[in-house]
């Protein structure tokens, strides 16, 4: 009798043991880095809303003043967030299409955003009568999807475990990772250029070409895939049917923009209402030499300098390190990711730009391997600028990613 209550006890337990076994060891490596990175978040969005109800005067005065978490309170923050910045842009065009009328650059418009990810926002939501958790969550998922195959392709290109683990925990506590918690494009993004490399380092070329047409449905940097892939199969076999499957990377943003041109006369409304927001083609290297000139100011309106210049030059250096060690292509997909908010003249979000590449998290985790202590460093000083980030955020200051 004893032995049948233990086994019936046991069984859940053993039952989940052997799903955990049947999980990808990508999925089973990058879970607990994921699941401390946003529960760190999802604490900070939970807890500056309620703070921020309480008088400045009465912290100096009322030693009883108490802040108390719940499970609504973390709702109620994670919900206000989801639908403020470009989330609501996003649920905007998710739950009423994009703006049919002449192109004109007089206000903002959605044409500036791609269709994608309000799609597939739409369509849960259609699955589950709700939009707030369904956006979130499918955040969640993609975002996790993520890390999981970027633990594979680290894996892949160097075989080592060590380091796929380092790259997972850099890309979880990237300074603007938060976004990956919430309905923005990050997390689909990310894991749809994750993708499409990881499938061509593992000769799945037709997967990379469909990943990267999706990708480029998602925001305009997915058609940098195809520079960095070709690249990639400029040192492979060479064969050209692999070429070939490739070519769908440019359809994304082809559908899009005739789409555009049947609903404002212009294909191209996606780029041009970008004056809109003051942004306009400018040298790369203005933005750089605008710090240089004057490291004083580590923060501007929505710019925190101090932030954005070294992980400019992170940028830059995790590109050159991917070239080196033969990861050509993402070296150009990460030289390119950066090259495109230079050239507005501005360091304003390069941070939460560049959490997208793979390749910076390929190269901080090779340099973790050689010098531990200066990736621990790092992964300390990431993990506090996305506290302060998150933290801001919560508040309504959006200096992550304006």
């Amino acid at each position: 009798m004893s032995s049948t209550v233990a086994s019936r006890t046991a069984s859940p337990f053993l039952i989940f043991a052997r799903l955990w076994g049947c999980l990808p060891n990508g999925m089973r490596r990058a879970l607990v880095p994921f699941a401390m990175s946003r529960l760190m978040v999802l604490l900070i969005f939970a807890a500056v809303p309620l703070i921020a109800q309480v008088p400045v005067q009465q912290w100096g005065h009322d030693d009883s003043t108490t802040i108390k978490l719940t499970g609504s309170s973390m709702s109620d923050g994670l919900r206000r967030l989801s639908q403020a910045n470009d989330a609501a842009w996003y649920f905007g065009i998710a739950k009423d299409g994009y703006e049919q009328r002449a192109f004109d650059t007089s206000k903002q418009a959605n044409w500036a955003f791609f269709p994608l990810h309000p799609l597939l926002w739409r369509a849960a939501a259609t699955a589950t009568g709700e939009w707030f958790w369904s956006g979130v969550i499918l955040a969640n998922l993609l975002a996790f999807a993520g890390l999981s195959m970027l633990w594979q392709l680290a894996l892949k290109l160097t075989q080592s475990a060590k380091v796929a683990d380092d790259a997972v925990l850099f890309a979880s506590f990237w300074p603007s990772s938060y976004f990956m918690m919430l309905p923005h494009t990050e997390s689909l993004f990310f894991a749809l250029v994750t993708l499409s490399f990881l499938a061509v380092y593992i000769q799945r070329w037709w997967l990379a070409g469909l990943a990267g047409m999706l990708a480029g449905a998602t925001r305009f940097n997915g058609l940098f895939l195809a520079p960095a892939l070709f690249v990639k199969w400029m040192k492979s076999e060479r064969r050209f049917r692999d070429l070939m499957t490739l070519a769908p990377i440019g359809l994304g943003i082809a559908a899009f923009m005739f789409y555009l041109w049947t609903i404002t006369g212009n294909p191209l409304a996606f780029k041009d209402i970008q004056v809109a927001w003051m942004r306009e083609l400018k040298a790369p290297w203005v933005a750089l030499l605008d710090y240089t000139s004057r490291p004083s100011h580590i923060i501007v309106p929505w710019n925190p300098k101090l932030l954005h210049f070294p992980i400019t030059v992170l940028g830059i250096v995790s590109a050159v390190t991917c070239w080196k060690r033969g990861w050509r292509g993402l070296a150009v997909f990460t030289a390119l990711t950066l090259l495109a908010p230079l050239a507005t003249g501005t360091l304003i979000s390069i941070t939460r730009y560049l959490g997208v590449a793979p390749g910076v998290y390929m190269a901080l985790a090779v340099w973790s391997e050689k010098h531990p202590r200066f990736g621990q460093l790092c992964l300390a000083l990431f993990a506090i600028a996305m506290a302060l980030l998150c933290t801001l955020f919560a508040a309504g200051i959006n200096v992550g990613g304006a």
